[in-house]
């Protein structure tokens, strides 16, 4: 997983996201993804985002309080952290501009 400091960072701003974040890490580090369904299985509230050429995978933290939009890289079992959000932060869309 990359980006880890990434949500130190964010947790530090809005320390209730702490926990969650930190299960959710949990499981991702535990999980073994070679497709989006292994994804939806894992996370059924999960969503894919086409963005360009690219896709990006958002999850949904703490009954949505929050977002992670990730790059997931199911070849090389790789996540990375693209950006943590509220979800209000969510909604003004501006984090696209971001990747």
């Amino acid at each position: 997983m990359i980006g880890k400091g990434l949500l130190k960072d964010f947790w530090q701003q809005h320390p209730q996201a702490q926990n969650p974040l930190r299960r959710w890490v949990d499981v991702v580090e535990g999980a073994q993804w070679h497709k989006w369904n292994d994804v939806k299985r894992t996370f059924n509230t999960a969503d894919l985002v086409h963005k360009g050429n690219s896709k990006y995978v958002i999850f949904n933290i703490s009954g949505n309080r929050y977002r992670l939009v990730t790059a997931v890289n199911y070849m090389g079992e790789l996540v990375v952290i693209q950006v943590a959000l509220t979800h209000e932060e969510y909604d003004k869309e501006s984090w696209k501009n971001k990747l």
